[in-house]
């Protein structure tokens, strides 16, 4: 090193201009090379998407939109659909299903879940004719995880549902609720072969004044339960999933089911099945707080009323208290004394439900007929 005097003169070191651009060079590769993969993935889930609609059509289900669009560079796909229809001519009879619009949204990095989102109404007839049922919400969303093909865990919220019958004379409110949650998850087998599904229902305030008094006031519902009987998870409509369900002796096991109306409290468990009509056959086994509430809104007064005149009935009344909870009170137009307790020390030893007293009574389901304890309730029509 060369030197003035007793200082030494700085060495010139030779500048680099390319280490101050490559970094510059490395984003824009990297920014390139993922747009030519996003757009060759949207690519090629249109064409997957075609294909299966191809096959759709040939196994006689139609899946199509008035217009549609694949987007959500640069982190999602994104699959939007205005005015999807949907014919269904393998069911019978052959079904109609027509929304607003859809939204299909997989993330890049997390393709094996799909979050999907509608606009209602959903209306529902059969193919060629005029609807019959409309299914509004405010909000509805579902999720999938796992393949199309080979799916693993649904889950549909709907806010606000809202269904109505446009059915000529029959046209009117079918039922609604201000939420309602779906869960399904396969524990066991496969989506292709003998799936075993646990299931999940919640409903918040939903009443469906069609079926009866019971169901015209507002109720919250919490059901878990396994569905087992299936032979696969192949698109099938509800009738022919239900006759397919039947003839494997297929059952849902219950749980633990949990129904509120007011300060009535119930709390079953039990299986459920079909019988060879498509009704309802099984039990459960209800543990129920203020039970003398609940006879009046299943018409077990007026039920003993048009069978039994009010001398036989005043007669009757305290051995009547013996067989249910307060309806012995009931009949003779009073209400039971201390609510339900009463009714439930004539039994014996009271059971305890959420810090309440509570008596336990079977709900069986024998061909589609209600039946209460002693008393048939009501009646289900066969589901096909």
């Amino acid at each position: 090193m060369r030197s003035i005097g007793d200082e030494p003169l700085p060495v010139r070191r030779k500048r680099r201009p390319w280490l101050i651009a490559l970094p510059l060079v490395l984003v824009v590769a990297i920014g390139l090379g993922w747009t030519v993969f996003w757009f060759q993935a949207a690519s090629v889930s249109r064409s997957v998407l075609a294909g299966w609609q191809a096959n759709e059509a040939a196994l006689g289900r139609t899946y199509k939109c008035a217009e549609q669009d694949v987007g959500g560079f640069p982190f999602r796909f994104e699959l939007r659909c205005s005015q999807p229809t949907a014919e269904l001519r393998s069911t019978t009879p052959p079904a109609a299903l027509a929304a607003k619009s859809t939204v299909v949204v997989a993330q890049v990095w997390q393709p094996t879940l799909v979050i999907g989102e509608a606009t209602g109404p959903l209306l529902i007839g059969e193919v060629g004719a005029a609807p019959v049922l409309s299914i509004n919400w405010s909000l509805a969303q579902a999720s999938l995880r796992g393949l199309p093909t080979d799916p693993e865990r649904l889950s549909v919220v709907l806010d606000r549902p809202l269904a109505t019958s446009l059915d000529g004379s029959a046209a009117g409110l079918i039922g609604q609720a201000n939420r309602a949650e779906f869960h399904a998850r396969i524990a066991g087998g496969s989506a292709r072969r003998d799936p075993v599904l646990d299931l999940a229902l919640t409903l918040d305030q939903a009443l469906a004044p069609m079926l009866g008094r019971a169901a015209a006031l507002p109720l919250d519902l919490d059901m878990v339960g396994v569905l087992r009987g299936l032979p696969s998870l192949s698109p099938r409509s509800l009738k022919d999933t239900l006759r397919t369900l039947q003839a494997a002796n297929g059952r849902l096991e219950i749980s633990r089911a949990r129904v509120q109306q007011g300060d009535i409290v119930a709390i079953g468990t039990g299986t459920l099945g079909l019988s060879p009509r498509g009704a309802l056959d099984g039990e459960l086994q209800l543990t129920v707080v203020n039970a003398d509430k609940l006879l009046p809104l299943l018409g077990v007064d007026r039920l003993v009323t048009q069978l039994l005149p009010q001398a036989t009935r005043d007669k009757l009344a305290p051995g009547l208290d013996k067989l249910m909870p307060g309806l012995g009170n009931v009949l003779r137009g009073a209400p039971a004394p201390g609510g339900g307790a009463a009714g439930a020390e004539a039994l014996g030893p009271s059971v305890e439900l959420e810090g309440q007293r509570a008596v336990k009574l079977p709900l069986r389901f024998s061909d589609g007929a209600v039946l209460l304890g002693p008393f048939k309730v009501g009646q289900v029509a066969p589901f096909y």
